[in-house]
């Protein structure tokens, strides 16, 4: 199970924003995700679609344990679905390896005060080629939509962001 490792890249809130940066596009979009969680597949699509769309650096965060087989499995789905997802983990040394207390931590890190901080999954999170976070999504930015489909919410709330 090592060779699902490969290609990917251990993070933290504050790496977010160096990977964002240094990147050649002038948006990078993180997306949560956990291989257990069904919005969070059901939403991938439309992440890939936003970052195709709108040429936009898009790495996959999976929020659980490096090591654990919960990661191993994400990794595996997330490399069939797409070869321009980058795939990220978010960091054992940094957040402890219990997948809820991971996301709590890293979503207040990431989050600004602007936004309402929600340890939720199938999250999007834009930042600009500054490192500035742009925009971080909870599950209430798609209220009196469709739970599994999340296109109405990213056209909302992101696409305006990248004119």
């Amino acid at each position: 199970m090592e060779t699902a490792k490969e290609n990917v890249t251990e993070v933290t809130a504050a790496s977010l924003k160096n990977i964002a940066a240094k990147s050649s596009k002038k948006y990078t979009l993180f997306y949560t995700f956990g291989i257990w969680c069904e919005p969070c597949r059901l939403h991938l699509p439309t992440a890939i679609t936003l970052a195709k769309d709108h040429d936009l650096d898009l790495y996959v965060i999976v929020v659980d344990a490096q090591t654990s087989d919960k990661a191993q499995k994400a990794f595996e789905y997330l490399k069939q679905q797409s070869k321009d997802i980058k795939i990220a983990v978010l960091s054992d040394a940094a957040y402890g390896e219990k997948t809820k207390k991971r996301n709590t931590k890293f979503v207040a890190e990431i989050t600004p005060s602007r936004f309402e901080n929600i340890d939720d999954f199938s999250k999007y999170i834009l930042l600009n080629q500054k490192g500035e976070v742009m925009m971080v999504t909870n599950y209430k930015d798609n209220e009196g939509n469709d739970w599994k489909d999340d296109s109405k919410m990213v056209k909302q709330r992101i696409v305006p962001l990248l004119k």
